[in-house]
């Protein structure tokens, strides 16, 4: 019997920094692309708009959750696996899709009624048809992630993503609405999928034993609660402030959150990504994954701490120009949810951490306490409007975020102390930073896009200069996962501009 292994250890380096690699200038792409598509569709496009994608994404979202019962982490996670336990898993997770795409139409009505909005029930019902198309792809995906082939992952999530956008953004210009929103996630998805099975080798046998599923479930299992808690707790607050405040506040509502979390959520996917595989080989070695986890967070904080902070600082003048006034009503919850975001990206990859120990059961107890407190978060502050749920839930959580990270610590042995001194560098280099970036919205007269471009610029060199000084180990790490030709180039512009320095 044949035995798919994973990739050798000794080929684990080069292999996690070529994925770095590639993760980091595909999310770079898709930042980009989805910085620019968000402002056309929010100049298009209603509040309402999204408002009915998010009252939609409530129910459909949970759906990629569970899709694959927490298989596919099974599969990436475990160090031998046969040729017949892949194909029971995929025709599991087909089974399972076929069964909620048809299970999510048939519950489009009721739920319509219980947000009492009639509109978004056509919504659901399209959207429900991509569970069977993602459930076709999850097990390629699954393996080739194991396999730790990023290159041909993220060439088939960058294409199908700008094929999505772009069918969005003319379905945006025709005038199809919310339908435009739609059009883009069906689109992607289909695509995907279709380049999972061109990419991947493996093809299914017809067999299926539920026995082979079963050897596979008591990871996945924990795996599965721990996501689908975190689902929950992500989502409450669509849907309560979808049932009680309405569309339009809830379209101001996602506008911000997804804006402020899409620095944290795109750099913490990129590490976890390669993370997770690699720290799986390494699990017997608690030194080594903590020496590994303290460098990928690095890399995290680095980028989302000073984003997050400008974020905060330049809102008001972001959203003015970029958005539009129509969405100004969304300013000061972008700022309470981007003091979350500054606590959450400290302890961003601990989940990762705990599944690649083997140490799913406390992660899936700490985002049952999480989800606990934040739907507890989102009750106290719904009375007081979107700005009191903003503020309660950024409260209450960003609490429950550093319990958790000290329970991380503990697995490998560290704490704290060694936690935030290897962060020290770029905390400080973040708050030199803010500094200038204040004293420049201080003393400004001009006007606001100036303002913006100005700030951006000048405190991201302010910000690079303190962090060479401060962290110079981070910028190397940051340079080494650089394709080769910009890597170098950045040498090359450090080096000379170190040697006009006086």
């Amino acid at each position: 019997m044949t035995t798919l292994e994973a990739s050798p250890p000794d080929n684990l380096r080069s292999r996690l920094f070529s994925g770095l690699r590639w993760k980091v200038g595909s999310q770079v792409m898709q930042q980009l692309l989805n910085l620019g598509s968000a402002v056309v569709m929010a100049r298009l496009l209603s509040p309402e708009d999204f408002g009915l994608l998010s009252m939609a994404s409530v129910f459909t979202g949970i759906v990629y959750v569970v899709l694959d019962l927490g298989l596919g982490a099974a599969l990436v996670q475990r160090k031998n696996i046969e040729p017949q336990h892949v194909s029971s898993i995929f025709w599991m997770n087909v089974s399972v899709g076929l069964c909620l795409s048809l299970m999510g139409i048939a519950l489009s009505w009721p739920i319509a009624i219980f947000y009492k909005t009639p509109a978004v029930q056509w919504v659901i019902a399209a959207l429900a048809c991509c569970f069977s198309i993602a459930a076709l792809g999850s097990t390629q995906e699954a393996l080739l992630t194991r396999k730790m082939h990023f290159r041909a992952l993220e060439f088939r999530r960058m294409l199908s993503h700008l094929v999505g956008i772009i069918t969005g953004l003319i379905m945006a210009y025709l005038g199809w609405g919310v339908w435009s929103l739609v059009g883009r996630i069906v689109i992607t998805s289909l695509l995907g999928t279709a380049l999972l099975w061109y990419i991947s080798s493996w093809r299914p046998t017809w067999k299926f034993r539920w026995v082979d599923v079963r050897e596979m479930s008591g990871f996945s299992n924990d795996v599965l609660g721990g996501n689908l808690l975190g689902y929950v707790g992500r989502n409450a607050d669509n849907l309560l402030i979808g049932r009680f405040l309405g569309a339009i506040e809830l379209g101001f509502y996602s506008m911000a959150y997804n804006l402020m979390t899409a620095p944290l959520d795109r750099i913490a996917q990129v590490l976890a990504g390669v993370l997770f595989p690699a720290l799986s080989r390494q699990q017997e070695n608690l030194s080594k994954v903590k020496q590994s986890w303290f460098r990928a967070s690095q890399l995290v904080v680095a980028v989302v701490i000073p984003l997050v902070v400008g974020l905060i600082l330049l809102a008001p003048e972001l959203v003015q120009v970029f958005y539009g006034e129509k969405w100004l009503p969304a300013v000061p919850i972008l700022q309470i949810l981007a003091v979350r975001a500054l606590v959450v990206s400290l302890k961003a990859l601990d989940g990762t951490v705990l599944m690649a120990i083997g140490q799913t059961r406390l992660r899936l107890n700490m985002i049952a306490l999480s989800v606990g407190v934040a739907v507890l978060s989102f009750l106290i502050g719904i009375p007081f409007g979107i700005r009191g749920v903003a503020l309660s839930f950024t409260s209450f959580t960003s609490l429950i975020s550093m319990i958790g990270l000290y329970l991380t610590l503990k697995c490998v042995n560290s704490s704290f102390v060694a936690y935030f001194g290897n962060l020290s560098g770029i905390l400080f280099a973040t708050a030199g930073m803010t500094v200038g970036v204040f004293t420049m919205k201080l003393i400004w007269l001009d006007s606001a896009v100036n303002l913006l471009m100005t700030a951006i610029l000048l405190g991201g060199i302010l910000y690079l200069r303190l962090l060479q000084l401060m962290a110079p180990d981070v910028i190397q790490q940051g340079i080494g996962i650089l394709p080769n030709h910009w890597a170098n180039k950045f040498l090359r512009f450090s080096t000379r501009s170190n040697s006009q320095v006086p």
